[in-house]
């Protein structure tokens, strides 16, 4: 095996929890309240499937459609709310927006919820089962997500949560737009995620899923002395040093361990002086690279990349719940990835596996197992 080595400092980050050509590392998120008859929100990108290939959503197995509601109504009987998939108007109308007619959105899937009956559950990760129709999609197929309110009853008013606004956003793609008597971009990233029957997931290239997000803080005298992420590459790889997003006041290492729920064994370490992370006790960004990583990572294999605190001063390390845990899949480096952390010994799963923290790898080079070397570019 040879792992190619790049001639320009182009590593790709793995393992924090932002999905690959992303544009923002941060998140932030608006609510677009759905509160009227004939309002929709859309979400439009291109699906990634895990594994590729072609895959239907329908009625049956695992299929569903995941989005975000935030503190929303939905409670009035005389309230239908359909979360659907549609494909992408090309022939007429403003671009980037899902085929429909006058704002009814042409839905291939979907299900149908009435007010007061369920299906919409406030602040949190909804994932909804249609109950009609189906929609075979292939890998790298443009999708438009729906949330249509047909009618309004009462005051209801179902939150769609999108991420990260800023104004470039409403003329890229993947996209988020509402409509209310027209259609308007709306600068946010899209939320979403489709399952399919045979339980593969898709995501939106380019885009985000949001469910929560939190920080820890500790120190060298806390019950718990390491958080980390478990990261795990398809393919032999190196890595060369670490990412994360942390507030940082006084001196840390970064440690890469093999067999993290076995006897963790330091492959690579760093010890980081806090003043050479700009913003120190507050939450910056920081690539660390470094020579003295330099290791080659095994191919689905596990290992956790560690913060260790070497004082009793506090740090903070600032982390992301995803809504379900599957989602760890959007990841780079997601593979069965997800937050952990321990004081001696294996370290342990933080949340049921839906955590993962702003901290991950720097990688370049590759090796596809059969002799062939593969280059990794930063995205």
């Amino acid at each position: 095996m040879t792992i190619a080595e790049f001639s320009s400092p182009e590593f790709r980050t793995i393992g924090l929890p932002m999905r690959n050509l992303s544009p923002y590392l941060l998140t932030n998120t608006t609510d677009l309240g759905i509160g009227g008859t004939n309002v929709m929100a859309y979400m439009i990108g291109q699906i990634w499937w895990e594994g590729g290939g072609s895959h239907t959503v329908d009625t049956t197995g695992s299929s569903s459609i995941g989005w975000y509601n935030g503190n929303g109504t939905f409670n009035n009987a005389g309230t239908s709310f359909s979360v659907g998939l549609a494909a992408v108007d090309t022939s007429s109308g403003p671009s980037g927006v899902p085929v429909n007619s006058a704002g009814t959105p042409t839905l291939g899937v979907s299900a149908v919820l009435t007010g007061g009956g369920g299906g919409v559950t406030n602040n949190a990760w909804n994932e909804t089962v249609p109950t009609t129709g189906s929609k075979t999609i292939a890998n790298g197929e443009l999708v438009a997500v729906c949330m249509y309110m047909a009618t309004r009853g009462g005051s209801d008013n179902v939150q769609v949560r999108g991420v990260s606004g800023n104004s470039i956003l409403n003329r890229s793609m993947p996209h988020v737009g509402i409509y209310s008597a027209g259609f308007s971009g709306q600068n946010l990233l899209t939320n979403c995620a489709i399952r399919a029957s045979d339980g593969a997931r898709g995501y939106f290239i380019g885009g985000q899923i949001w469910a929560g997000s939190s920080s820890q803080t500790w120190n060298n005298t806390s019950g718990t002395k390491e958080f980390a992420n478990i990261i795990q590459f398809p393919y032999a790889c190196k890595a060369y040093g670490a990412v994360f997003v942390a507030g940082v006041a006084a001196p840390f290492d970064l440690v890469l361990y093999s067999d993290p729920f076995g006897t963790p064994t330091s492959q690579a370490s760093f010890s980081v002086n806090e003043k050479t992370v700009a913003g120190n006790s507050t939450a910056s960004t920081a690539y660390m690279f470094t020579t003295g990583f330099g290791l080659t990572l095994a191919a689905n294999t596990p290992y956790a990349i560690s913060m260790k605190p070497t004082s009793a001063s506090n740090m903070s390390l600032n982390y992301f719940t995803f809504g379900v845990a599957g989602h760890q899949t959007s990841v780079p480096g997601g593979d069965n990835g997800y937050a952990v952390s321990r004081n001696t010994g294996a370290f342990s799963a933080q949340n049921s596996q839906k955590d993962r923290y702003w901290l991950g790898l720097l990688v370049g080079g590759g090796d596809t197992g059969g002799g062939g070397s593969v280059g990794i570019i930063g995205a």
